[in-house]
Formats: structure tokens, C-alpha cells, sequence
């Protein structure tokens, strides 16, 4: 027979469904809940009685609280006429809380609930999918501080802002610990046209209109006639996408380079400009328009990062050409080759056949030929 203990663990497990039940509002079809339990008493007459008592004195007759145990008589060659528990039920939410040991987990649910419903009552469906009550839960000390940082975002969508300039009495570290949920939150709350949608999760601010400490991009100049005709004062500067975009260029081609020293050590071209520091970040260029309508070079370490940077790049810049990235560069050069990262080849739709081949061979071999270590005569014929 089943002890009060082997109850209360079945309760705990019980727990998350009932949750689902309130929030689905189907509690009248879910409780009086009957848990499945073995019944049947010990043969022994003795540990039959106790096993009974047992039931009976952490039932929610004997308590006021817990399970509910239904009864029936029963006559046996063991033990003659005498009353055993037929069925086990509990009969609310309270009772299978504190049988389950979440009584306060129940109560603080309960005022969670009732505050979003109150506050952004289209989090609704939200709030019902999945196990999303318990990140309820896990927030159920911030909830109201996030809540107004979450009001004041779809009252005032893209704000133009920093995030410590928000009008709440929040602090901002409080957002950049939750941007992800905040950022689930308004993805259901705002108009598309509210959202960036080229910026993920991670990149909060810029998805919906945040300010924020831009990055900045190494800008060279290689042409001194192409500085004056941009009313450049210096041929070397460092500038975010947005404002680089403002310069009236045309007509120039472009070369991205990766290393900041290979990038310094570039030798004047004609109507040439360089870029470098971006890493994974090229996609922010597709802030700056006029790479759509100029001749863009992208030369990268030979690795397996250079070949993912370089496949990021055309995900916005689709006509981008590459330098110095192929196996015949990796054959003449090998032995300058070190040790790579240990990564393995991922899909890189936006390669050709031949970048894909050198990208595969560098990821199976493991090696890194970083592009300051060839020839600078090599460089210079690549790249003029």
C-alpha cells in the first residue's frame, strides 16, 4: 500500500500539470483529481493496520489540508470486516500546493499572474505556452520593475534613447540582465514596424530603438585626392556604420580588412578606402548604403573565422569579392601555418565553390595562416 510519503511525491509531480490546467482556466474538469495509487494492504494484519493509520492521519480529514481519502468496507479471510482506502484524491489547488511543498511558489505565481494580466494582458498567450510560468516564477522579484520598462517601450516604441534615460525608476543594469525577456515580451507587444529586425536578441538597443555606445570602424584613406574630395582632414579615423554612411563617396572601391596592422600597413591605392575592427560585426555595414553601388574586397585570415566573416558579409553585402581566401594561397604558404580554433565546417551559403573547398580543408586540418604573415608583395598584387 501506498505510503503519505509515495502521495506527496506523486504530488510534486502532479504539480506543473495542475499549473497548466489553472492557466488553460479547465480547473473545475481537473480537481477533485484522483492520484493513482496501490491500495492493497499487507497480507501481514499488523503492518496492514499501520499502513491504513498511516493514510488516515496525514489525510486531509485528519489535518484540515492534503489528500482526501475515500473509503470503503471490505470483507477478507486476512482481515475480516474493516474500512480501506478505495481511492485518493485531492481536491484544490491549496491542497495539492501544500502537499507538493510549493506553497509559497503557488501564492507567488497566483500574484505574478495577476499583474501581468493586469499590466499587458496580450502576454496572455504567452504566459500559457510551455513551462513559460516558471520563468514567471524566476522573476517574480523584478517582474513589476520590468513590467514598467516593458510599459513604457510599447507606449513610446523606439525611443531614441539610452536605456538609463528610460523615464522609470528601474536601474539600467536591470535591463541589460533581462534583455532577452523583455525582448520576447515586445516582440508580441510591438508593430513589426517597431522592430529591427536585422538585429538579434543580443543586440537589444538597435532592435527597438535604443541608443547605444555604437561600434566604431577603422576608416583609412588610401588616396589622398579621394581625402579631399570627402573633406576628410585625416586619411585615418574611426567612425560607427551611420556615420560613415554620410560621407559623400562615390565611385571608390572598397577593401575590408580584418587585421587592424595589415590593414595600417596598405599602401596608397587610387580611389580606394579601407575598413577594418569589424570581426562579426560586418553586418552592421549594411548601415552604410553607398558599399551597395561600389566595388567591395574583403581579405581575411585563412581560417575558419575568416571564411564565416566573409560568408556574414554577403549575407548584406552579396557582391563582395574576396582576396588572398583560396587553397592555392594555403598550398604555396603552408608552412606559416599555426593551429586553428578546432571548429568545424558549418553551412556557408553565401561561399563559392572554391572558398568552400579552402574553408572545408583549413576546418579538417585545423590551421590558421593569418593574413599579416604573407608577402607584402603578394598583398599589393592581390589587392591593386
Amino acid at each position: 500500500m501506498i505510503s503519505p510519503e509515495g502521495v506527496r511525491e506523486k504530488a510534486k509531480r502532479l504539480f506543473a500539470k495542475a499549473i497548466k490546467a489553472w492557466l488553460d482556466n479547465e480547473m473545475d474538469s481537473f480537481f477533485p483529481y484522483r492520484i493513482p495509487a496501490n491500495l492493497t494492504p499487507s497480507k501481514d494484519q499488523a503492518k496492514a493496520i499501520a499502513e491504513v493509520e498511516a493514510l488516515r492521519d496525514h489525510s486531509k480529514q485528519a489535518t484540515g489540508v492534503g489528500y482526501r481519502l475515500a473509503w470503503e468496507s471490505r470483507r477478507s479471510r486476512t482481515h475480516g470486516l474493516n474500512d480501506f482506502p478505495q481511492a485518493i484524491f485531492v481536491d484544490t489547488m491549496d491542497d495539492l500546493a501544500q502537499m507538493s511543498g510549493r506553497v509559497g511558489d503557488w501564492e507567488t505565481l497566483q500574484s505574478g499572474v495577476r499583474l501581468l494580466q493586469t499590466r499587458q494582458p496580450a502576454l496572455d498567450k504567452w504566459l500559457g505556452k510551455g513551462t513559460n510560468w516558471k520563468t514567471l516564477l524566476e522573476l517574480s522579484d523584478v517582474l513589476p520593475d520590468l513590467l514598467s520598462v516593458l510599459d513604457y517601450l510599447v507606449e513610446h516604441p523606439r525611443p531614441d534613447c539610452f536605456a538609463r534615460e528610460i523615464p522609470v525608476a528601474v536601474s539600467t543594469k536591470l535591463i541589460e540582465q533581462h534583455h532577452r525577456r523583455l525582448a520576447n515580451w515586445l516582440d508580441l507587444l510591438l508593430p513589426p514596424h517597431a522592430i529591427d529586425f536585422r538585429f538579434g536578441y543580443d543586440q537589444f538597443e538597435p532592435r527597438y530603438g535604443l541608443r547605444y555606445a555604437r561600434p566604431h570602424y577603422l576608416l583609412r584613406v588610401l588616396d589622398h585626392d579621394l581625402q579631399l574630395e570627402l573633406g576628410l582632414p585625416f586619411d585615418e579615423l574611426s567612425l560607427p556604420a551611420e556615420s560613415i554612411d554620410k560621407l559623400p563617396a562615390t565611385e571608390q572601391r572598397v577593401i575590408i580588412v580584418e587585421n587592424k596592422v595589415s590593414l595600417l600597413s596598405l599602401p596608397s591605392m587610387p580611389r580606394t578606402l579601407a575598413l577594418g575592427g569589424l570581426g562579426n560585426g560586418v553586418t552592421q555595414l549594411s548601415g552604410i548604403s553607398w558599399l551597395m553601388t561600389c566595388q567591395v574586397i574583403y581579405w581575411g585570415d585563412l581560417d575558419a573565422d575568416g571564411f564565416r566573416i566573409l560568408d556574414r558579409l554577403r549575407r548584406v553585402l552579396p557582391h563582395v569579392e574576396s582576396r588572398l581566401m583560396e587553397q592555392a594561397v594555403v598550398d604555396q604558404f603552408r608552412n606559416l601555418a599555426t593551429e586553428g580554433n578546432g571548429s568545424q565546417p558549418v553551412d556557408a551559403e553565401n561561399l563559392s565553390e572554391s572558398e568552400l573547398e579552402c574553408y572545408h580543408f583549413l576546418c579538417h586540418q585545423n590551421l590558421r595562416i593569418e593574413q599579416e604573415h604573407l608577402p607584402n608583395e603578394l598583398i599589393q598584387i592581390a589587392l591593386s
